[in-house]
């Protein structure tokens, strides 16, 4: 397709801010993409790039740049289907690609919203165009292959995430253009919505659905005790691993314990939440050589916290005067960037398009500067604003190789100063267990995560959002140093109560829910899964309640765990048979001060 001048540029920003703005971009399944087109690409959309809707178009500057860089204006308001897929028709008939999020919007949910038919009518109608059924007008080309591709943040909104692109198979008309060009009555739209429902099952497969926010959490907060760093667990067993957790969480469960596990996991992340840590930060920090429950939970000695300090602080003043000067520069970028975030704070979806957005236009004011002042610096000369190109291009591409490592060594640092703070600190300024339950969060939802008829309920009446707002208030008036020895504890109490059940669900004939296309993974088991799978399919219902459940043996999950890096014992009868612990009975079994 003959792009105009704007794409080239437009695209380049795009990839600079991304891989700035992203770690990694680990990208999967390529070879399911076809060579040549016609393609429809339909991507889950979890996180928000720039929507653009069909009323910027009226604006003359905007509609000639986004027409110019590839945009195709589509008006919902059409009905006639060939009229109002003109646009995406020219383009597939030169063999492009078009990109489509068939959820119709950006959300933070924890699964897939049910998708629009808008996907299966744009191919459909397609065929019917190339066919002439509609204008009599029969033509050559090529029918549209629909891609599905799941895209999966690790921390969407974080700056140096990581993201995982999956393509899943490629989906042909050949199946649905008979049905959808009948001449029986509602047949087309049999036939768009079994293509839909087709698109939405190969898209589940590519992407993390969970019932609710919940078991979401509880089954993120697993992972990361069981893989401390994310380095550990590979990029292209993410997906698979997280939905395996779900699927372990999700109800109905055959072990009485799991709630209770799924409870102390919940209040883990929210006690994290509130002290401003993460798990990752705390590793450093071994938990104790025996995960028994009737033994005491110890807190990290005195000397451990002090040597944590020590360690990290040397750690980051060995590198520091490598990166202080490029720091400092690019601290105004940062800045706007977290800036540009707090006016989306409501959007989590939003959040990281802000900080892009927002660090972007101001590096473009930060560098052009700097070059200016080199250039000055080295004569205001055709060579010294070659030289001056050279040198803000290696201070960019230094910067960016050095900022991964030292954001984690500061982001640790500063853990280790509340860390140690904490525990040092007496015992009568820790806060109390009372006081502990009425400033954590209510809701295990993230903050700013999507409020609509298929995510997560609404906080309810106006009362109720205003108590709401006043707690988050009050978690903001206790310092992390009070909250720091009931984290410690509650860490420990969350991976023995894990661990104990690992242990139970590996040596119980137990089977748990798994998706369909976890259980032919399954070494074994599959079987009897592929037997239980009941259709559950039918409008209305959430994109995760929609399709058939399987079931795994509880044995082959925590195998399947282990062989992918987990820190599982390899013995289950290593625990003799213990019981997992509700987080308020490990608590008050273990609340010494060490």
């Amino acid at each position: 397709m003959p792009f105009g001048q704007t794409h080239f540029p437009i695209r380049s920003l795009a990839n600079t801010a991304l891989s700035s703005f992203f770690k990694e971009i680990v990208v999967l399944g390529s070879e399911n993409v076809p060579e040549e087109g016609p393609l429809i690409v339909a991507c889950s959309h979890a996180n928000m790039a720039i929507d653009v809707k069909d009323s910027l178009f009226a604006n003359p500057v905007a509609g000639f740049i986004m027409k110019n860089a590839g945009n195709i204006p589509v008006d919902r308001r059409n009905k006639n289907n060939q009229s109002l897929f003109k646009g995406t028709f020219e383009a597939m008939a030169q063999g492009e690609s078009i990109g489509v999020f068939p959820e119709g919007t950006s959300h933070t949910s924890p699964h897939m919203l049910p998708f629009k038919d808008g996907v299966a009518w744009a191919a459909l109608e397609y065929v019917k165009y190339l066919s002439g059924a509609a204008d009599g007008v029969k033509r050559s080309g090529k029918k549209a292959t629909i891609i599905p591709v799941g895209i999966t943040y690790l921390d969407k909104a974080k700056y140096r995430s990581s993201i995982v692109v999956e393509y899943g198979a490629p989906i042909t008309m050949d199946a649905f253009e008979q049905q959808f060009l009948s001449e029986d009555e509602g047949a087309n739209k049999l036939a768009v919505k079994r293509l839909t429902k087709t698109l939405e099952l190969e898209m589940m497969k590519l992407t993390i659905n969970a019932p609710d926010w919940e078991s979401l959490i509880a089954a993120k907060m697993a992972r990361e005790l069981l893989w401390e760093r994310d380095s550990k667990l590979a990029p292209e067993e993410y997906v698979k691993v997280q939905q395996t957790l779900v699927d372990m969480f999700s109800p109905p469960t055959p072990i009485k314990q799991l709630q209770e596990l799924k409870d102390l996991l919940n209040k883990y992340n929210r006690l994290l939440v509130t002290a401003k840590l993460t798990n990752n930060e705390l590793s450093d920090l071994p938990l104790p050589e025996s995960l028994e429950p009737s033994s005491t939970t110890p807190l990290p000695t005195k000397f451990s916290t002090a040597w944590l300090l020590l360690k990290d602080t040397i750690s980051s003043a060995i590198r520091l005067p490598f990166f202080l000067i490029p720091m400092v520069v690019h601290l105004p970028i940062y800045v706007m960037a977290r800036m540009g975030a707090n006016i989306a704070k409501e959007e989590m979806e939003t959040q990281a398009q802000m900080k892009v957005a927002f660090g972007l236009l101001f590096s473009l004011a930060v560098y052009p500067v700097i070059f200016f002042a080199l250039w000055v610096l080295f004569g205001f000369t055709s060579v010294g604003a070659l030289i001056a190109g050279v040198l803000v291009y290696g201070f960019n591409t230094s910067h960016r190789s050095m900022v991964d490592a030292n954001y984690t060594r500061f982001k640790r640092l500063v853990a280790a100063w509340r860390v140690i703070v904490g525990v040092w600190a007496p015992k009568r300024r820790e806060l109390p267990l009372a006081k502990l339950a009425t400033i954590l969060p209510d809701t295990s939802a993230p903050e700013g995560a999507t409020k609509d008829a298929y995510a997560w309920k609404t906080r309810g009446t106006d009362q109720e959002v205003k108590d709401e707002t006043a707690k988050t208030e009050q978690r903001k008036r206790f310092p992390t140093r009070r909250l720091i020895k009931h984290v410690l504890r509650t860490r420990v109490a969350a991976a023995r109560s894990l661990e104990a059940f690992l242990a139970e669900l590996e040596e119980g004939e137990y089977r748990i829910n798994a998706r369909p296309w976890l259980v032919e993974l399954a070494p074994y088991g599959g079987e009897a899964a592929q037997a239980e799978q009941q259709s559950t399919a039918g409008e209305g219902k959430d994109a995760v309640d929609r399709f058939p459940m399987g079931t795994r043996s509880g044995e082959e999950v925590v195998d399947f765990l282990r062989q992918r890096g987990a820190r599982i014992l390899p013995s289950a009868s290593e625990h003799n048979g213990w019981d997992a612990l509700s987080g308020d009975e490990t608590e008050a079994r273990s609340g010494g001060d060490d």
